[in-house]
């Protein structure tokens, strides 16, 4: 065998062993759940290839500008590091978008495809060099981020001071699908979550509302209608009234919705509307 020859599967090899995990990802779908790992790549020779991970449902034919490169799932360590134009297609179903691959980092594409897009679900995972944190970007915007069952703040947001362990994550907004996986931060770099959440109309699922564990707070009732505020059963204006809270006073918050607050006031647990509240600092 040519020395030349030789060299270069040792050069392969050594490469491969040096590889550092540095993000892990568990992506939940509709269909189950698939475990990815993010790693960074060792240098090969002088120069320092990048890694894509494809996912779909159903499995699908992958492209980089126009190339095929192979079917789903996809997997890859030896890429140049440069922007591309993915597709991600099987019969009528097709995803295309574009992604830039960084030297030393794996890059993350998860798809669940259908022909519908509206219906269409997903999340792109990257890591960004000289940056720091986690930040989320969806489609539609305004989507509540919650993390480890703690509610954040709502997309676009680049959430700060994320201790390098596992991190449980819920993308969700009213009328659409929630998207949930966990993700391992590293202070080293910044966390891009680029994440699509599919539409409850276009899915065939009935809508329902979004709800999320609050953080432990007061609110005041603001001037409303009549000086006071309903307490219902449930969070909509046809529920039943259990209770009314005065223009001024407070109440501890439980839970909420996009709309509503689950409180607890005078021993009674019920919902208020959110337009007639202000957080008590």
């Amino acid at each position: 065998m040519p020395i030349s020859t030789l060299y270069a599967k040792r050069l392969k090899t050594n490469a491969k062993k040096k590889l550092k995990i540095l993000l892990a990802l568990r992506s939940f779908s509709v269909v189950g759940s698939l475990v990815l790992i993010l790693s960074g790549c060792s240098a090969i020779g002088y120069s320092k290839p990048a890694a894509l991970q494809v996912t779909s449902t159903p499995q699908a034919s992958v492209f980089l500008d126009g190339k095929h490169i192979g079917k789903t799932p996809f997997y890859s360590d030896q890429l140049k590091a440069q922007e591309y134009t993915i597709k991600v297609t099987v019969s009528d179903a097709t995803y295309v978008d574009k992604i830039t691959l960084t030297q030393g980092t794996l890059t993350v594409v998860n798809r669940d495809l259908s022909s519908n897009f509206l219906a269409q679900s997903g999340e792109n995972l990257s890591l960004v060099p000289s940056s720091h944190g986690f930040f989320v970007i969806s489609w539609p915007a305004d989507a509540d981020i919650t993390i480890d069952g703690k509610y954040i703040a709502k997309t676009p947001s680049l959430v700060k001071d994320l201790i390098d362990t596992e991190h449980k994550v819920l993308i969700s907004k009213t009328g659409f699908v929630d998207r949930e996986f966990a993700i391992k931060s590293s202070s080293k770099y910044q966390l891009l979550a680029d994440v699509t959440l599919a539409s409850q109309v276009a899915k065939g699922v009935t809508p329902k509302q979004t709800t999320h564990q609050a953080e432990a707070k007061q609110v005041e009732i603001l001037s409303a209608p009549g000086g006071f505020v309903r307490l219902r059963r449930d969070p909509n204006t046809k529920s039943e009234e259990i209770g009314r809270i005065k223009s001024g006073e407070t109440a501890e918050v439980i839970q909420e919705t996009d709309d509503y607050f689950q409180v607890k006031f005078e021993g009674k647990l019920g919902w208020i509307p959110t337009q007639y509240t202000k957080e008590v600092e």
